[in-house]
């Protein structure tokens, strides 16, 4: 991903992670975080929908695709979190 693509990524992130804490202010427990990921899975496949003619058939390949880039997503953000930790 070039540089526009990397700073667009973030950019939209920002906007649903500054609408989970504003959800969050009145809603403190974890189902806001649970909401996020379902939103996000739910779009997911509908993007996989929007990928192939034949989903059914992609199903195990899409699957694995979207969990490996999750996983890769997660990885980087929980050690930039274990690297506050450790600061504070």
């Amino acid at each position: 991903m070039n540089n526009g693509g990397q700073k667009a990524l973030y950019d939209n992130a920002d906007k649903f992670i500054n609408l989970a804490n504003e959800i969050a202010k009145s809603d403190r427990s974890t189902g806001v975080g649970a909401a996020l990921r379902f939103a996000a899975a739910r779009y997911s496949a509908y993007e996989a929908s929007l990928q192939t003619k034949t989903l059914a058939a992609d199903k195990d390949a899409k699957l694995q695709l979207f969990a490996q880039e999750f996983s890769n997503m997660l990885q980087v953000n929980i050690e930039d979190y274990i690297k506050v930790q450790t600061q504070s």
